[in-house]
């Protein structure tokens, strides 16, 4: 827990929460930077010590994937020099291939599709967002909506899961700098089965994602499965390792792909659609059928697929930058703000190969469990300590 602490004080966000004993984080806190040198030392300690503790073999091996996660950020401090590659085999437990451009030939006919109308499918898909662009003044009270919708929805599936006391503090946080890469909304978990939802009410806020983004950021999504194994790992069974999240690790492969299909795991394609249209849609009559808002759910889906491949090309492929935005420009789908938004989160040196999570992450639970999971399996995913060469 000291190591992972003194780490995040060479590399900024490394942490995304910690939510472990108080005094270990004010001893870390007062405690001069440790040298990237000396953190080797301590993390090839740790992982020769680490067989002798006595625990099972499961949560040994767990426990081993993470120091190697660990050793290579430190490593990356040090220069140590390894491909993206191999880096990424290391710090995600699972192999970094691109997506086959086959499976993106036909992205654009398929939005052309399910997003019919005249003239060309950029102009079309600019002209809905317009469309479908909430009020500033109005998202709170949707997004307020959306998580109610989705919670009811997770307690009714995972009865006795949710501790009684857990709770999502929801703000709305504006980012008005053209520097910084901007988030739709964001989880901050807070520990004691609580959760800080930050939304920015000026960034991509479309009656259409309300629902998916609760089910992502609160239920059954990661307030959820944070709440859970919080409960379940860190205060029932002491193990420390729950306590803590950190973003280049193997723990958000899965929590990712979790949150990516949480919505699909309280509805199908119908009902989120009826509830779009019955809970969100300021105007009926200005939308499309039931049908076309059904198909329009399901090609959406595959959004994560292009993602994955423009953080490829940039970090692995070394494209240019005018060369990431004609290859995403192509396709007619994004705006250019959202373009520019998307590299500079993966040019980022703490996000940057989290860009490949979301899609991976979805990957793995989909293949091993299908599009929509069974209530048990998805119970497995948010209480257990799952590694992604576990689904693998």
């Amino acid at each position: 827990m000291r190591l992972t602490l003194h780490i995040d004080k060479h590399i900024k966000g490394y942490v995304d929460f910690y939510i472990g004993p108080k005094k270990l984080r004010k001893i870390v806190d007062n405690e001069v930077n440790t040298s990237p040198n000396k953190l080797l030392t301590d993390c090839k300690a740790l992982q020769k010590d680490l067989f002798k503790q006595g625990y099972d073999k499961k949560r040994e091996r767990y426990l081993g994937k993470f120091l190697i996660a660990m050793r290579t950020s430190i490593e990356n401090l040090i220069g140590i020099e390894t491909s993206t590659k191999e880096q990424f085999l290391r710090l995600y437990d699972v192999p970094l291939q691109p997506v086959n451009e086959s499976e993106l030939d036909n992205l654009k006919e398929e939005f052309n599709a399910a997003y019919g109308g005249l003239g060309s499918l950029e102009k079309r898909m600019n002209d809905l967002r317009v469309q479908r662009t909430i009020p500033e003044g109005n998202v709170f009270k949707l997004f307020k909506k959306a998580l109610n919708i989705t919670r009811e929805r997770t307690k009714e599936l995972f009865v006795d899961l949710l501790p009684e006391n857990e709770h999502v503090n929801l703000e709305l946080v504006k980012n008005n700098s053209s520097n910084e890469a901007k988030w739709a909304c964001y989880n901050w978990f807070l520990g004691n089965f609580r959760s800080r939802i930050v939304v920015n009410p000026n960034y991509n806020m479309y009656w259409t994602a309300f629902l998916s983004a609760a089910a992502h950021e609160g239920y059954p999504g990661h307030h959820t499965e944070f709440v859970v194994k919080e409960q379940k790992l860190y205060r029932e069974l002491n193990q420390f390792e729950h306590s803590i999240l950190l973003l280049n690790s193997p723990k958000l492969i899965i929590s990712e792909g979790i949150a990516n299909i949480a919505v699909n795991m309280l509805f199908d394609y119908r009902e989120q659609a009826e509830i779009n249209l019955r809970d969100f849609c300021p105007d009926t009559s200005k939308e499309d059928s039931l049908e076309i808002m059904m198909a329009q759910n399901r090609v959406k889906g595959k959004m994560s697929l292009y993602l994955h491949n423009l953080a490829y090309h940039a970090l692995i492929d070394g494209w240019s930058e005018e060369k990431l935005i004609q290859y995403a420009t192509s396709f007619e789908i994004f705006s250019q703000e959202n373009i520019k938004n998307r590299i500079k989160l993966i040019f980022n040196p703490v996000y940057s190969t989290t860009a490949f999570s979301y899609n991976i992450g979805s990957k793995l639970i989909i293949n091993k469990y299908g599009e929509f999971p069974s209530a048990k399996n998805f119970r497995d995913l948010l209480i257990n300590p799952i590694l992604p060469s576990d689904l693998a």
